[in-house]
């Protein structure tokens, strides 16, 4: 076996200190033991852990499935306004992350009214990707049984968006962003980083003045996918 790069080693470190996993020693921490037992990404077992100590874990769960698996969202080159469009109906203007939460709600109602070839067929005229949505399904399914097992339960009152955002960043606190004066569409990050905001998301148009992004993806420029408003105080704490 050929040794992995130290440079990587190091970012996985840093990644794993960031969100509280292992202290300055690299030891593994309590709460590292406990993300350990998730077999999702350490960032989104911090997303979990938060949630199910902050009043909403029954969202977060459906978040964390469905940055668990491929966007099952699909944007054809060919045909992006229709997609947009069929699309638009599960959108929040504040957050990419509660956009999947309306989308999830949507999908989880169907499929009690349909058959799964229906299911499928509506799907593709929403333009989803059904396996992908079936993938989210399983691993929500999966999340939630070894939750259980480890004795947390879902809220029952509907968490608020500071609850559900707090959650989420306490994995993500590495890729936020502030908008810089007179510059209307890019972002300063950490570390240097500066990002703009996904075309596809529904902040794009109006962008807020801090956001935080599931992901930062390079292509003909650096961009912030799965955006939501964040507030600076939220970082500090």
């Amino acid at each position: 076996l050929d040794r992995p790069d130290p440079r990587a080693v190091r970012d996985g470190y840093r990644t794993l200190e960031e969100i509280g996993a292992v202290d300055r020693g690299r030891q593994v921490t309590r709460l590292g033991r406990q993300i350990a037992r998730l077999p999702v990404d350490p960032r989104i077992g911090r997303m979990i852990y938060a949630a199910a100590h902050g009043g909403c874990l029954r969202e977060v769960l459906v978040l964390a499935a469905a940055l668990s698996v491929q966007d099952p969202r699909e944007r054809p080159i060919d045909r992006q306004q229709l997609a947009d469009q069929a699309h638009a109906a599960h959108r929040d203007e504040h957050s990419d992350f509660l956009g999947l939460l309306k989308l999830w709600g949507f999908l989880e109602e169907q499929k009690r009214h349909l058959s799964r070839r229906k299911f499928r067929e509506l799907c593709q005229t929403q333009f989803l990707a059904p396996n992908r949505v079936i993938e989210w399904h399983d691993i929500h399914l999966q999340l939630r049984a070894e939750l259980h097992e480890m004795g947390f339960r879902e809220n029952e009152a509907e968490a608020g968006y500071a609850e559900i955002h707090r959650a989420l960043l306490s994995g993500l606190l590495s890729q936020i962003g502030c908008r810089e004066q007179g510059r209307d569409r890019e972002f300063l990050g950490t570390r240097g980083t500066r990002f703009h905001v996904f075309p596809g998301s529904a902040l794009f148009r109006g962008p807020p003045k801090w956001v935080m992004a599931a992901e930062l993806v390079e292509t003909t420029r650096l961009y912030a996918r799965t955006v939501a408003r964040i507030e600076p105080e939220w970082v500090e704490a």
